[in-house]
């Protein structure tokens, strides 16, 4: 089977390239603006840059005379599109190993990991614009490091689900008695409408705010409809006009 890729050219190297008889290659790897990429040298005109899954690794191919200085500006102005096309790829295959340059998902968007030994209080922070560090003990295990990261998503989704369920519960005219995050495998939320309890996805931690939003505003409508009906569904088109367009870009693989 064809491995799937991602790619882009760019013919503006054109100039700064001249053609050698000779092929020659060379690889190294440089970093820009937080992405770790694979910068293969070649006698070629233009420039080409891939992203391939299931990781989201970057590879750029690009003419061996162009100077650093230019490839590294071709990047800068594609940045946006690799960090796409890398939420694409990586919400496919879940990353296990928790190592520097992985991508993870955070708030809608693909951030790459960073892991930083300390002595102090492990932690985790979002780094401007694109980087997720993660300080974390000195022999820490992929597993140690799979816990503070999930810590830190379920402190977030709570933070950030919060005002949502007050803002809704208000709106709707109804109250949950509670509402809890857990890891769940096949939903993004569920509600026991007699108990009047809901449950949010920890994997909505990794979704945009307005996808977290709808699905709030979802198990609260439960509370006066519990099935999926008309009721519900006209619930639904007062509270959130574009609720199905919302619900589809949760589904998508990105």
């Amino acid at each position: 089977m064809r491995r799937s890729l991602i790619g882009w050219n760019s013919h503006k190297a054109a100039k700064s390239s001249k053609a050698s008889p000779k092929a020659t290659s060379a690889s190294r790897e440089i970093t820009v603006r937080g992405i770790r990429i694979e910068l293969l040298r070649k006698e070629i005109k233009n420039i080409h840059l891939r992203v391939y899954p299931p990781d989201g690794r970057v590879r750029v191919s690009a003419p061996t005379r162009l100077p650093l200085d230019s490839v590294v500006g071709l990047i800068e102005e594609r940045l946006e599109w690799i960090q796409a096309q890398q939420l694409r790829v990586c919400s496919v295959a879940v990353p296990t190993r928790f190592v520097d340059g992985e991508i993870h998902l955070f708030g809608g968007r693909a951030y790459n990991l960073r892991v930083i030994e300390t002595l102090a209080t492990e932690r985790v922070a979002l780094v401007f614009p694109n980087i997720l560090e993660l300080h974390s003990r000195s022999g820490s295990t992929s597993e140690d490091r799979r816990r503070l990261l999930e810590g830190w998503y379920r402190e977030q989704l709570r933070s950030k689900a919060a005002p949502f369920f007050e803002k809704w519960e208000r709106i709707l005219g109804v109250e949950a008695a509670e509402w809890r995050v857990r890891k769940m495998s096949t939903r993004w939320g569920s509600c026991n409408v007699k108990a009047k309890r809901i449950w949010l996805s920890l994997e909505l931690a990794k979704k945009s705010d307005d996808c977290l939003e709808y699905v709030v505003v979802h198990e609260l409508a439960h509370l006066l409809e519990p099935g999926h009906g008309p009721r519900f569904v006209a619930h639904m088109d007062r509270a959130i006009s574009n609720w199905r367009d919302l619900k589809k870009k949760l589904n998508l693989s990105v």
